[in-house]
């Protein structure tokens, strides 16, 4: 069986953790180059400038690597459809929706249970039953 191709985001983590380990060795390679100079090579500032650049720049490429990994991930904060419509909902469901809807119109958008089961006529049961069921959905 064939393997599925790797998605975008996939493909995208694999480059920005091959960016952090080539980031992390120039790190290493840049803080033992000056033990490998004689102190003739090292006289002046401009090496110390230009050694300045090269740790800033690589410090900025292991902080955007990290950054992207550290990143969450891009979900939906929730299934809430935007148009108001409400799919796939039995109508015990739907009866329940309405009840807090009416709720959510007359005051807090919150009610007990006893409240619910008396609203939409359900026995005890029954209300814990469909609770339980849009609570898992």
């Amino acid at each position: 069986m064939a393997d599925a191709p790797p998605s975008a985001q996939a493909r995208m983590d694999r480059v920005a953790r091959l960016t952090l380990a080539l980031g992390g060795f120039m790190l290493l390679l840049l803080i033992l180059f000056p033990f490998t100079l004689s102190d003739d090579a090292m006289s002046g500032t401009a090496p110390y400038l230009l050694y300045s650049l090269f740790l800033t720049s690589i410090g900025i490429v292991i902080g955007s690597s990290m950054t992207w990994l550290n990143a969450p991930p891009d979900t939906p904060a929730s299934p809430i459809i935007k148009d108001g419509s409400e799919p796939m909902l039995s109508a015990d469901e739907r009866l329940v929706m309405d009840a807090l809807r009416v709720a959510k119109d007359t005051g807090d958008g919150s009610m007990w249970q006893k409240q619910l089961v008396e609203r939409c006529g359900f026995s005890d049961s029954k209300a814990s039953r469909v609770l339980s069921r849009m609570e898992r959905a």
